[in-house]
């Protein structure tokens, strides 16, 4: 019942006819999800987790030392979709875990039986979760994901039965939309959620990595792989430097046009939180403007 109410919940398009009781039942409904679905998670059955060996597809995602004893809630709700991945891995920072595996909570480690992949590797911020996945295994499609995010059970699914429609375009469960004034991007910002109108897919789709991204490796050139120009362009969201990957291969982006409310985040994950600065002190813009630039994108790409 309550992976109806959330899905329930994520699939309600937003509405300005919705009057104050309907917003407060919605409300209430969301209060509850966060109470409920936390607590379905601290208790789910290890028997009703997996990972299904024969999937086309890997989940990966990473995680940083303020939230490595959260992560796990996140994780389990990936082991516990109708579609489950043929393995997930998360990865971890050398430098932030020095000990290794005997750094980590034991909610994390009891679920490697169930599937789970544990790598470390360099730290390299946010990109950590798709850069070492695509090269290690760049014949299997890629879903990057968030450690902060209750999933909710088809969110898997819902990206694989598009990318079957449209199997040469990235896959992504929320988007924005890159609105533009004359021949300039508007400020990040000002691109719409979830609202693509008929050009889906389309390379102004701006996938976004909390509602899950489908990737395949071979969408990237090998110049996608340059940690040097990472840095010199001090991106720190790797949903930018994606989006300057695929426009570099003209590959566009396909929004599932499922979900359009926010995702449940996991109570005090947000402590430490890249998405807000990024946002909110507009460093996104420059992040665009920089990142296009070293790639040589321009607007003339995008159509």
């Amino acid at each position: 019942m309550i992976h109806f109410l959330y899905n329930f919940t994520l699939t309600r398009k937003p509405s300005k006819k919705d009057n104050k009781l309907i917003e407060w039942l919605h409300w209430q409904l969301y209060k509850y999800l966060k109470v409920g679905l936390i607590k379905y998670y601290k208790n789910v059955s290890p028997n009703s987790l997996g990972i299904d060996a024969g999937s086309s597809f890997i989940v990966s995602l990473t995680s940083f030392p303020a939230r490595i004893d959260l992560v796990c809630l996140s994780i389990r709700s990936i082991l516990n979709q109708t579609l489950r991945p043929q393995k997930i891995i998360l990865w971890l920072g050398n430098a932030q875990f020095p000990l290794g595996e005997e750094s980590l909570p034991s909610s994390l480690l009891e679920l490697k039986p169930l599937g789970l992949e544990i790598e470390f590797c360099e730290d390299i911020g946010a990109h950590t979760k798709y850069y070492y996945a695509f090269q290690k295994y760049p014949d299997n499609l890629i879903i990057t994901v968030d450690d902060d995010i209750i999933y909710p059970i088809d969110l898997l699914a819902k990206l694989y039965e598009a990318h079957k429609k449209f199997p040469n375009c990235v896959v992504a469960n929320r988007v924005r939309y890159m609105e533009m004034k004359g021949n300039q991007f508007k400020h990040y910002r000002a691109w719409k959620i979830n609202e693509v109108g008929r050009g889906n897919p389309s390379k102004r789709i701006f996938a976004t990595g909390v509602g899950g991204v489908l990737y395949h490796p071979r969408f990237f050139k090998q110049s996608f792989f340059d940690l040097e120009g990472i840095k010199k362009t001090n991106c720190l969201g790797d949903d930018i430097w994606l989006k300057a990957g695929q426009i570099d291969n003209h590959i566009a982006v396909v929004f599932t046009s499922f979900y359009f409310q926010p995702f449940l985040e996991i109570p005090d994950s947000q402590k430490e939180k890249l998405s807000s600065k990024n946002v909110f002190n507009n460093d996104n813009n420059r992040q665009v403007k920089e990142v296009f630039e070293y790639f040589g994108i321009t607007d003339t790409l995008f159509k």
